[in-house]
């Protein structure tokens, strides 16, 4: 009895306590990395044939979960590192539970941009069609967002373009036209995002991760 005490708590220690140093997964064209610190802090780098990204934030392991809570960047941070924009075309305000914005996005000819996703940090919320128009699932041109005086983060990216962030205070109504650009040799930034995974195991070397349907096995480096 007392050795399977012991054998509970010691799972339960290693599935709650900190993670330390870097662990990469895949290989030299396909990777991923995550270097955790001290400070509860990690920095995320991943790359593949067509582009590298990076991000940092704070983690934390809860009930055999690990949660990468990645930094949001300012606005003007944004506007200087993406080669990307947007302008606000129109705002008006709003008192109720919700409110509605309209996106609408071209290219870097000023062409419609269709088959372009408009993401949260949680969700799609929806995909431009033939004239540049995002839509929501059920078809909806006005996209709603949970009223809220802090800052709410979205993201517009498709293939071949930059991953595109926009901050928003969500206490009025907006409509906002977004030009993506192609990639350049910047990396993109992870940001403003929770990657939520489960942890399947934890040694000394390997650290064995779930996230969605995908199991991850990440080697210390």
């Amino acid at each position: 009895m007392k050795k399977i005490l012991l054998l509970i708590f010691i799972f339960s220690f290693n599935i709650n306590s900190q993670i330390k140093g870097e662990y990469s997964n895949g290989n030299g064209e396909d990777y991923r990395t995550i270097i955790f610190q001290k400070d509860y802090t990690f920095q995320y780098l991943s790359g593949g044939c067509v582009s590298e990204s990076h991000g940092n934030g704070h983690y934390e392991i809860k009930d055999k979960k690990l949660y990468l809570k990645f930094q949001k960047q300012s606005a003007e941070f944004n506007s200087k590192y993406y080669s990307s924009s947007h302008r606000i075309i129109k705002t008006s305000s709003n008192k109720k539970d919700s409110i509605t914005i309209k996106v609408k996005v071209l290219d870097e000819y000023e062409n419609p941009f269709p088959y372009s996703y408009l993401k949260d940090s949680t969700e799609n919320l929806g995909a431009s069609d033939l004239n540049g128009q995002i839509k929501s699932i059920n078809g909806n041109t006005e996209i709603k967002l949970p009223f809220s005086e802090s800052n709410y983060f979205i993201q517009l990216s498709s293939m071949g373009t930059e991953s595109y962030p926009i901050n928003i205070i969500p206490n009025k109504n907006y409509e906002i036209e977004v030009t993506l650009k192609a990639h350049s040799e910047r990396k993109e930034i992870i940001q403003g995002i929770i990657l939520e995974y489960e942890i399947i195991k934890i040694k000394r070397k390997i650290l064995e991760l779930k996230l969605g349907e995908s199991s991850l096995i990440y080697k210390r480096n």
